[in-house]
């Protein structure tokens, strides 16, 4: 009986492998857990059962793509004069126009600094330069691109009540917070935030503002959610309503907040071989796209279940804010020259309707609409460089504290 055990186990472990680690939870009331890093099996956690039976694999799911850029509250220093606030302006317009030309929408994100410079200097002068006498946001709103917050020292209503001085209607996007920081409750070496402590979120479900007490922001859509310097961020794919807390990876039905998975959405080709922060990049030339895709067509990822549920995947692509990045490493990275090779790499993929670019709120529009609201996440685990990424991360942690010896 003895070798019948080990056959038995030997198969459990094998399906566990062929499954990656991928979670489903399908619609119901109060919250889903849909994933869990410490489990390898699909399982339905109200009713714990193994979902593995219930899914289908057509190999034709599309991935939804969206392209975003950030600026940091780090940045007065490169907007604080009027010869330096045009050098920026005129790198931003010139990444406009090349998302433009491919027709893809997508979302400029800000913090306070940038949306500072633009009240001051967005005067009839600067304005008659490339921008039809629009000011610069006016001018991008009218492009299609999403105008999203972006904080981590600033307060995001402040920010949104800043954007709207120069009359346009900023989105519904929380562009990127802190949710796990260095600790060992998670994977062995991280910890989980109260990701709605970061952003001030009062029990409305609104940002209240702090340099400016009157404004009010409702976030609706959360996007690159992460850790400081980018050790080890979410890089989900997938679309679901997260929890507070630890509660992250549980799908949340009475939430009004959507988060968009972003894949891992860094790239050398665009932004170096290293982060400001110092970590490194780990992927090049739109691999992480190219490897979803990959995993769908050949049957390794799920498409929906039987029961005619449909799962949602997402990626996203990172563009830092600035015409030339050069904190990625010993040669500076031209940011337009380094996104037009990506998108042309990518353009077989959008010919043949693999992948559709949207912006964040359009993602989270088609998820309620086609996609019935179903909650489904799958983590980088299975990709080729998942394995550098979390070295990278454990050993940033280690550096900072001692970790568990499990992890060292």
């Amino acid at each position: 009986m003895r070798w019948v055990m080990s056959l038995f186990i030997l198969f459990i472990v094998v399906v566990a492998a062929s499954t990656g680690w991928y979670f489903f939870h399908g619609k119901s009331e109060g919250s889903n857990t849909i994933g869990n890093s410490n489990d390898d099996t699909i399982v339905d956690q109200d009713n714990n059962t193994d979902r593995g039976d219930d899914l289908v694999y057509e190999k034709n799911a599309p991935v939804y793509v969206t392209i975003y850029s950030h600026n940091e509250d780090s940045w007065d220093s490169l907007v604080n004069t009027k010869e330096k606030y045009l050098e920026y302006r005129d790198g931003l317009l010139e990444r406009a126009s090349l998302l433009a030309q491919y027709d893809i929408s997508w979302d400029w994100q800000s913090d306070q600094p940038v949306v500072e410079a633009m009240i001051a200097n967005e005067d009839a002068e600067t304005v008659a330069y490339g921008t039809d006498g629009k000011n610069i946001l006016k001018y991008l709103e009218d492009q299609g691109v999403s105008l999203d917050p972006h904080a981590h020292t600033n307060n995001y209503a402040d920010i949104v009540y800043l954007m709207k001085q120069l009359g346009v209607t900023p989105s519904s996007v929380i562009g990127g917070l802190t949710h796990v920081e260095c600790g060992k409750e998670y994977l062995g070496f991280l910890d989980f935030m109260s990701w709605q402590d970061e952003i001030a979120l009062e029990a409305d479900g609104s940002v209240h503002g702090e340099a400016y007490p009157q404004a009010r922001w409702k976030p609706e859509i959360l996007s690159d959610p992460g850790m400081g310097r980018h050790y080890f961020d979410d890089w989900s794919t997938g679309v679901w309503r997260p929890g507070d807390g630890e509660d992250f990876y549980t799908d949340d039905p009475t939430s009004d907040i959507v988060y968009i998975g972003e894949g891992y959405p860094h790239d050398a080709t665009i932004i170096g071989a290293e982060h400001a922060g110092g970590c490194e990049v780990h992927a090049s030339n739109g691999q992480y796209i190219k490897e979803l895709v990959q995993k769908i067509e050949e049957g390794e990822l799920p498409t929906g279940t039987v029961d005619g549920d449909r799962f949602m995947y997402t990626a996203s692509i990172h563009v830092r804010d600035k015409a030339i990045v050069e904190e990625g490493g010993s040669v500076p990275t031209d940011t337009v020259e380094g996104l037009r090779a990506v998108l042309e790499e990518l353009q077989p993929l959008r010919e043949a309707g693999k992948i559709i670019f949207v912006n964040f709120e359009e993602a989270a529009d088609i998820w309620r609409e086609e996609y019935d609201a179903v909650p489904w996440h799958v983590n980088l685990e299975t990709f080729s460089f998942y394995d550098q990424v979390l070295e990278q991360g454990q050993a940033y942690c280690r550096s900072k504290s001692p970790l568990p010896d499990r992890v060292r």
